[in-house]
């Protein structure tokens, strides 16, 4: 038979194990957040041609946040000068016909959120 002392700490146990110690208990992760773009510095360009991508990311748990940026189609190659950054240039591929391509970027939080955005560009061949 337990005594009220042993039921009242087993309660408080139960209690604090309902709330969470800090111990293997975590609050919800919030995403990251796009603010702003991604935009392009121009939305029509000639092969060769140089733009600035922009982009504004939060995270509300300010949590450190890297990005990984892509084109598709991954042929002809323009080429990004960092992929890891959060505002790169990129540099047009030669085409040979007006081809357009989608700049993508994921942005990763370092907690297990991620997101997926992208923005569109025209590239025409030069003359």
């Amino acid at each position: 038979m337990w005594s009220s002392c042993s039921r009242r700490g087993i309660a408080s146990w139960l209690l604090l194990g309902a709330l969470g110690t800090g111990c293997g208990f975590e609050g919800r992760n919030n995403d990251p957040f796009v603010r702003e773009g991604p935009e392009v510095s121009m939305k029509d360009v000639v092969s060769g041609t140089t733009v600035h991508l922009h982009l504004v990311v939060t995270d509300e748990d300010g949590d450190e946040i890297t990005y990984k940026w892509a084109q598709s189609p991954s042929e002809p190659a323009g080429w990004f000068t960092n992929l890891a950054i959060s505002e790169p240039d990129w540099v047009a591929p030669e085409v040979t016909e007006p081809t357009s391509f989608l700049l993508q970027v994921n942005i990763r939080d370092g907690e297990g959120s991620w997101l997926v955005s992208w923005t569109t560009i025209q590239v025409r061949p030069r003359q």
